[in-house]
């Protein structure tokens, strides 16, 4: 049952090939209709006209001018609505090249579980954002490699100064979709890789199971089993490029319970490949 269930994608969802490495200035800003993904980190920059409202991982996130919005674009995500004239920077990257950049352990593994993380931008740190536009465009391979340190860089300072992650949850959770959701969320973001049930998950926030999954599709796109996979696969990712683990081992560490779902799942949600040959690709 479960296999079949999370083989089957959803259809309110466009899976987009993936964009590589882009660096642009985003103008007319418009919603969308519906979730997408595409395989790499996102960055958002919204500098004129925000706030911007997005759903990521059954959260609705609210990015203000200014602000420095990083998230995994593997997981299904919808702009809900942009500011009258929206405008800024947006930036895609290719999830390996984030996971070589040793970036400390934590950022990469709240970004892969569906945290949406966010920074204060200070002027003299936009002034610097709008010249990554100038570089990209530019068909100067210093300029780029400048680029792409001045990025990493960024990286790395945002996770010196990540908030702690709270899950404290209350007993009951809000009774609106969205509050349930985030309930949902975050009791997932923090157990995927144990071997969890759709019940289990449903009793740790108190709701019928059934009413849980329709729930969740409605308000995410996708099924509560799909958003696990994609959550143990980023993981399995995180671990094929960073240790000389045995894939049999991280398939395990990452919660399948043998390589036979897991190299499934993985040609589903890890872009094609064998998990060998996405570690050879990458190294």
């Amino acid at each position: 049952y479960w296999i079949i269930t999370f083989l089957m994608a959803s259809p309110s969802i466009h899976h987009q090939t993936p964009h590589g490495l882009l660096v642009w200035w985003k103008q007319d800003i418009s919603c969308m209709p519906c979730p997408h993904t595409h395989n790499e980190v996102e960055i958002n920059i919204p500098l004129k006209g925000g706030p911007l409202r997005y759903l990521h991982s059954g959260h609705v996130i609210e990015v203000q001018v200014g602000n420095f919005a990083v998230f995994c674009a593997g997981i299904p995500h919808q702009l809900l609505s942009a500011g009258t004239d929206c405008e800024g920077i947006w930036i895609t990257l290719p999830l390996p090249w984030v996971l070589q950049w040793e970036i400390p352990a934590p950022f990469t593994q709240r970004l892969l579980s569906g945290d949406f993380l966010l920074e204060e931008s200070s002027p003299e740190e936009t002034m610097g954002l709008r010249r990554w536009v100038e570089d990209f465009e530019s068909e100067n391979a210093a300029r780029h490699k400048v680029l792409l340190m001045e990025i990493q860089t960024r990286l790395h300072r945002l996770s010196l100064n990540m908030p702690p992650r709270d899950y404290k949850q209350p007993a009951t959770p809000g009774r609106s979709g969205e509050a349930r959701i985030e309930a949902i969320t975050r009791h997932i973001n923090t157990r995927y890789c144990e071997d969890i049930t759709v019940d289990e998950i449903a009793g740790a926030v108190g709701l019928n199971p059934r009413y849980m999954m329709k729930l969740f599709r409605t308000h995410s796109g996708m099924s509560v089993w799909e958003y696990v996979v994609r959550l143990r696969i980023f993981h399995a990712q995180r671990l094929l490029i960073t240790t000389n683990e045995k894939i049999t081992d991280i398939a395990l560490e990452s919660g399948f319970g043998s390589t036979a779902p897991f190299y499934a799942a993985f040609r589903k949600f890890g872009g094609g490949k064998h998990p060998r040959a996405f570690r050879q690709s990458h190294r």
